[in-house]
């Protein structure tokens, strides 16, 4: 039996299409997470860079990851 191709099996493209959405979400829920966790830093005495670090790449792979979706 041959497997369907995902560009002839509309099934396939929709299940795709959702598990990209859902992996946008995920990451985009902790790049919020992350961008608060780096402001609260900022107001400490003696703010941390990770946090800040941390946010910005979480921040970008959700970007991407947005983009990415919109293309297709």
């Amino acid at each position: 039996m041959a497997t369907p191709r995902p560009d002839r099996d509309p099934s396939e493209a929709r299940r795709r299409k959702l598990q990209r959405d859902t992996l946008t979400g995920f990451v985009s829920f902790f790049a919020a997470v992350a961008l608060l966790q780096a402001v609260i830093n900022v107001t400490r005495p003696e703010p941390e860079v990770w946090p800040a670090v941390l946010a910005l790449v979480l921040v970008l792979a959700a970007v991407w990851l947005w983009r990415s979706g919109r293309r297709r």
